[in-house]
């Protein structure tokens, strides 16, 4: 029988005191700094504007002394300099894969993959050398499918690489290939597992589910007591950005989500971007020690708060809470970041469009987006233009939406660009 609760990726790191994991995160952060100010024209820009040099920040709270990235500024940084705005500290050459986010936002992936982090999170989950594990996320472009493929390949686990959608041949290839564990979101998972009983299957002697890893999406606890009872097994989630990497992942004690040794992270004030007391709830900013696309305190966006409580797993990282929301109107659908700003652009090339608002819900488990748009006066063809919409939304941020069109003045001027309707427990 296979222990999916106990043991570590690599005990050494996961088990360190405090002094030493600081010791060991100073010195990371030391190679980085001075890697990025040589070889990045936007780190060596920052350093330069904040009139500091690398050896000057000499230890974790210094860190401050450097401004905060946002996600605007590397979409600002890339329109003028492309493909990745002078933050990549090797030349497009120099990279295996150009990966190309919403927004757009390019980012180069390194020809070796050696971040551990992800692995440290699909161990913590259950997952272990021998199983085969359904990667249900999307591999058309974006990078998570592919770092958490490589992550299964560290813990010498297959991967099926089957993506996302056309659930009966996922539910076949779980029966067929006795998958022992599943990758993915976990309303996805929710979805497999409803389509799984309308054929009369037996989910714990049909399935052969061990594991299960979820993110991308925020998971309420009754979503996850539903899955559990249902699957007979613990599921549990990681957090992390395409641009940082996995800042945190739980464990099977299910109290927060522990943070990997090789990464940063603070929880700012969302006003003067100055780290808070542990407990208070501020704004994730991290900073990775990626050799091709370093990120130096990179706003994440969403609100959490920290846990210093020891944990019975025997991990001594410091813990982030769950999260508790986004600090704008940027909002997460089917995983997919949407930002306003994405809206404002792709509604600015149809003339006839004079006011629209997304709107966001969720029901059972899954959520769905509207998108209503105001027209400056009535047209002959409004299910052509509903069709046209349709199809740029899709192409645009990534997502299916439907367009519903309302009266004029029907959205209030002051109206929210993007309306998330879904409440979290």
């Amino acid at each position: 029988m296979i222990d999916r609760r106990h043991g570590f990726f690599n005990r050494d790191q996961e088990t360190m005191s405090r002094d030493k994991r600081e010791a060991y995160q100073r010195q990371r952060l030391s190679e980085i700094l001075l890697h990025g100010y040589r070889h990045s024209k936007a780190i060596r820009s920052g350093f330069e504007k904040a009139g500091l040099r690398p050896e000057e920040v000499r230890d974790l709270k210094d860190l401050e002394k450097l401004p905060i990235t946002k996600k605007a500024d590397l979409v600002n940084a890339q329109k003028e300099a492309l493909p990745f705005g002078g933050f990549e500290v090797v030349s497009e050459t120099g990279v295996r894969r150009i990966y190309v986010s919403p927004g757009p936002v390019y980012e180069p992936g390194e020809w070796d993959y050696q971040d551990r982090r992800w692995a440290q999170a699909l161990y913590a989950c259950g997952i272990r050398e021998g199983d085969i594990a359904l990667n249900t996320f999307n591999y058309h472009l974006t990078p998570l499918a592919l770092m958490l493929d490589e992550s299964l390949g560290m813990l010498n686990a297959t991967v099926v690489p089957v993506g996302p959608g056309n659930i009966s041949m996922q539910i076949n290839l779980m029966k067929q290939l006795r998958a022992t564990a599943y990758v993915g979101t976990p309303s996805f998972l929710m979805a497999i597992i409803e389509a799984a009983e309308g054929m009369h299957l037996d989910l714990k002697k049909d399935l052969h589910l061990g594991a299960t890893f979820v993110g991308a999406e925020m998971f309420p606890e009754s979503l996850r007591q539903k899955l559990e009872s249902k699957l007979d097994l613990m599921v549990r989630q990681g957090y992390g950005t395409v641009d940082v990497g996995c800042l945190g992942y739980e464990c099977p004690e299910k109290k927060g989500m522990h943070i990997p040794e090789d990464v940063i992270v603070e929880i700012v004030d969302t006003e003067t971007g100055k780290e808070l007391e542990t407990g208070a709830t501020g704004e994730i900013v991290a900073t990775n020690f990626s050799k091709v696309f370093p990120m130096l305190r990179f706003a994440t966006g969403d609100l959490s708060f920290f846990i210093e409580d020891p944990c019975s797993c025997g991990r001594t990282s410091m813990r982030l809470g769950r999260i508790m929301g986004r600090t704008d109107q940027v909002t997460k659908v089917w995983g997919i970041f949407i930002h306003p700003w994405q809206v404002d652009e792709m509604m600015a090339k149809y003339q006839a469009v004079a006011n629209y608002q997304v709107v966001v819900t969720r029901k059972d488990y899954r959520d769905e987006m509207v998108v209503y748009v105001e027209l400056k006066q009535e047209i002959s063809d409004k299910m052509g233009m509903k069709k046209r919409l349709e199809k740029e939304i899709q192409e645009t941020l990534k997502v299916t939406s439907e367009v519903i069109f309302t009266v004029k003045g029907g959205i209030p001027d002051r109206a929210k660009k993007i309306d998330d309707r879904r409440i979290w427990e």
